[in-house]
C-alpha cells in the first residue's frame, strides 16, 4: 500500500525532467518537432522566430526614434494587438523602460488637431523641436489652452511651416 502512494501525482513539487542529451526544435508544415542531438551546422546561422521578431521590432523603433508621436501610436497598436493591458507588460515585450513607454503613451492625449498638424508636417526642424518633453508639456496644460500654446510654439517656426489654423 505504501509503494502505491509513491506512484501517485505529487502535488507538492513540480516535476523536473533532466535531459542528458541536448535537443532542438524545428517547425515543418506548421508542426513543431523536437529532435535529440546537437543543432546541425546547416542551421547554425538560422535565426529563431523570436530573434526575427525582436530584430524587426528594433529596426522599426529606430526609424520612429526621431518622432515620438509615431512611436506612441506604434506602442498603442502593439498594446492592443498583443492584448497587453499594462505599460509594464509592454515593457516586458519591447525591453524599453516602462516609465518611458508611459510618457510616450501620454502624448496620445493631445488634441486631434495638433496630432494631425504634426503628422502631416514632418519638417525636420519641427520634428526636432517637438520632442517628447515638449509634447508632454503641452499635454499637461488644460485642454482649452493646449491648442493655443501649440500655435504659439508654431509661430516660432513660420519660416519652416506656416502657422496652423485651428477651429
Amino acid at each position: 500500500m505504501g509503494s502505491h502512494n509513491n506512484l501517485g501525482a505529487n502535488t507538492h513539487f513540480p516535476r523536473t525532467f533532466v535531459f542528458k542529451q541536448t535537443f532542438y526544435s524545428i517547425f515543418q508544415q506548421g508542426k513543431k518537432r523536437i529532435l535529440a542531438g546537437e543543432r546541425p551546422t546547416s542551421l547554425a546561422d538560422a535565426e529563431t522566430i523570436d530573434q526575427k521578431i525582436l530584430e524587426k521590432h528594433r529596426t522599426y523603433l529606430a526609424r520612429l526614434e526621431s518622432f515620438p508621436l509615431k512611436k506612441a501610436a506604434y506602442y498603442q497598436r502593439l498594446k492592443e494587438s498583443a492584448g497587453v493591458h499594462s505599460v509594464r507588460g509592454l515593457s516586458e515585450i519591447t525591453g524599453e523602460d516602462w516609465s518611458y513607454i508611459a510618457r510616450l503613451l501620454r502624448i496620445l492625449k493631445l488634441p486631434e488637431s495638433i496630432k494631425k498638424v504634426l503628422l502631416e508636417n514632418q519638417n525636420p526642424a519641427i520634428v526636432k523641436h517637438f520632442h517628447l518633453r515638449r509634447l508632454l508639456e503641452i499635454v499637461r496644460l488644460s485642454p482649452n489652452i493646449q491648442t493655443q500654446r501649440f500655435g504659439e510654439i508654431m509661430e516660432v517656426f513660420k519660416e519652416f511651416y506656416p502657422a496652423p489654423h485651428f477651429c
